[in-house]
């Protein structure tokens, strides 16, 4: 037992000076980063597309906090609303009938929060906030999002999978899914639920278009549809 043990501190000790002599430096294509995500992964294509994606915008369409009628922000615009349905339509990853409303937000995030208020804001606030939950694995930032604004209307309530709460709830339901890339359907599937699709990797670069995604709401991306974060 004792020669063993030696045996073991000496190859310890080799291994601890073999790695002091290997290289502190890495180049940026030699390390991935598994904390976050970030969209460079189409920077080469734009680069290539060059003056064709160029955008330019008047500076007097950015006076404002606010729109009317005459003058709308480059959000409301009628064109933005037509060229996000083609852009479906050609895809064929979303049902965007006329009867369809499309909103923009700052990203997914600010749109993630604004549907759990808007699920929740008829919820009894004198009774215990609405749970809301995906099914595990998940996106890791979705209990950050959620307990975020710290509202009494609704909590993070983890695993959709070791839910079992009776009355009203929220789902997250992300297809495919983040982080495995699962297709996934709701899991709960109980009365007085409510679901969210996070279809932000439901495109043909990420997984295979089987057929128009046809819910109530549906969460799509800039920046993974086009690395525009």
């Amino acid at each position: 037992m004792v020669v063993g043990f030696e045996k073991a501190v000496s190859a310890t000790k080799s291994v601890v000076t073999s790695a002091k002599k290997a290289p502190t430096t890495l180049s940026s294509d030699r390390v991935i980063n598994f904390a976050r995500g970030d969209p460079t992964m189409y920077e080469s294509y734009w680069r290539q597309m060059g003056e064709k994606c160029t955008i330019v915008i008047s500076g007097h369409n950015l006076m404002s906090y606010f729109s009317n009628a005459g003058h709308f922000c480059w959000f409301l615009m009628p064109e933005l609303d037509r060229a996000i349905r083609r852009l479906h339509c050609v895809v064929g990853n979303a049902v965007v009938d006329d009867d369809r409303y499309i909103v923009v937000g700052n990203g997914s995030t600010q749109l993630f929060q604004a549907v759990l208020y808007a699920l929740s804001s008829s919820y009894d606030p004198d009774t215990e906030p609405l749970s809301v939950v995906a099914a595990a694995p998940f996106y890791s930032s979705y209990p950050e999002e959620t307990d975020f604004l710290r509202s009494g209307l609704y909590k993070w309530a983890g695993d959709a999978y070791s839910f079992d709460k009776d009355g009203a709830y929220i789902e997250v339901v992300t297809s495919p899914n983040n982080p495995d890339g699962a297709i996934r359907e709701a899991v709960v599937n109980r009365d007085g639920g409510k679901l969210i699709h996070d279809l932000a990797y439901y495109w043909p670069q990420y997984t295979p278009i089987t057929g128009k995604a046809d819910n109530d709401i549906m969460l799509f991306t800039f920046s993974k549809a086009t690395g525009h974060a």
